[in-house]
Parts: structure tokens; sequence; C-alpha cells
């Protein structure tokens, strides 16, 4: 009889969401965001995962969609312990990068459809992203805000995680936001969904209220 028992241990699978997650609770730590001067994109351009730089601003000319995630995971690769042992499940909001994304890919199509461009932004390495973007099939591309310019600047929540060398440590909370142009041509956060959970709703809970904009604009228009 083999005495290794590692083939009957559960593998490690970030697709899926573990029963009994900690729900996180809104700390107030977004509540600046949509509120002057932090309801524009700072100027800054960022690198995406198809080779390209995007500058966030005139990204944001049309309906622009930014979710936000800590570090996606790779299948059969558990993540480290935290600086005091802990796990990544046991941190509020961290466990579920992989179905928050996927969320978006399912949805991509309704997206483009409502004219609006989505990114997902974390600031794990472009190679990391670009990884996991080809290995999920995503439609969109991926920001890399590595070098924590757009942390810093709209003061979005992180957390600290240990890394291998060469890769940040800095982890952005999940949470997402909608911007939309406003009329000096600056796109203006208009919603923002903090804390995420369960994040493999959040492209759906984005994905209406879309909707319900456009359907009242629609309205708006035609009486």
């Amino acid at each position: 009889m083999n005495s290794d028992s590692s083939k009957f241990e559960p593998k490690h699978d970030p697709t899926a969401l573990p029963a009994g997650l900690p729900v996180p609770v809104d700390d107030g730590v977004c509540d600046h965001l949509g509120r002057p001067p932090f309801d524009v994109l700072p100027d800054i351009v960022l690198p995406a995962t198809d080779g390209n730089v995007v500058r966030l601003r005139a990204a944001s000319e049309r309906p622009l969609v930014l979710f936000f995630y800590p570090r996606t995971g790779i299948p059969g690769e558990p993540p480290d312990m935290g600086f005091h042992g802990e796990n990544w499940d046991s941190i509020p909001g961290a466990r579920g990068c992989t179905p928050q994304s996927c969320g978006f890919r399912d949805f991509f199509g309704e997206f483009a459809r409502l004219g609006v461009t989505v990114f997902g932004v974390s600031t794990n390495s472009i190679a990391h992203q670009r990884e996991f973007k080809a290995r999920m099939h995503m439609p969109f591309e991926f920001l890399s805000d590595f070098e924590l310019l757009l942390v810093r600047q709209l003061r979005l929540p992180t957390f600290e995680w240990p890394l291998p060398d060469g890769e940040q440590r800095t982890l952005v909370r999940r949470m997402s936001m909608v911007l939309t142009p406003g009329v000096d041509g600056l796109g203006r956060i208009a919603k923002v969904w903090y804390p995420v959970f369960p994040p493999n709703e959040n492209a759906s809970s984005v994905l209406a209220w879309l909707d319900a904009r456009t359907n009242a604009r629609s309205k708006v228009g035609s009486a």
C-alpha cells in the first residue's frame, strides 16, 4: 500500500470558494472615493498585460470599470502563511480573486454591449497577471500597480503579505468602481463597491448598477 497520503489531500483550487469564509466589513476606508479630490483618477500610466501602457485619465473618457483584487492564486499552490502565521483564507476578503475575475470574464459581452471598458487591477507583477490572463482566458486586460502609484494617490485599502523577492508585498483589498465621463472630459468615480463579498457576484452587481443607470437615462431622454 502506498504510504504517500499527499495524493488524497485536497488540491488548492483558486476557482472555488470554501464555505465559512470570513465576511469583510465596511471599515469606512473607501468613504473618500468619489469626493473631491478623490473623485477623478490621477494622471498616471500603468502597464497592461497586452504590452501597452494605459493612461487612466484617457481611458476614462468612456464608462470604465476597475475591479481590484489582492492576488490571483495558482492551482495546486496554496498561499504561504502570513507574517504572523495566519492562513490566507482567514483574512476577510482575501480569498476569491479568481472567481471575481471570472465573473467579469463571463459578463464581458454585457459590459461591451453597454460600451464599458473593463480592467482588472492589482499590485501583482505584470508577469503574474499575464500568466493568469492566459490560463483563465480573460478577454480584457489587467493593469499592474506594482509601484503603488494608484494605490497611494487614491489612498486605496491594502494589507501586507509575505511574497518572494521580486513580488509586491503590499496587496490591494478587493473592491471595484465605475467611472463615468464628466463634462470636463475627466472620468469621475460614480460608484464604489467596498467591501466586496462574495467575490463571484461582484461583476453581476456592477452590471446591474450600470443597466439601471442606462435605463434611467433612457427614460429621461424619452420623456
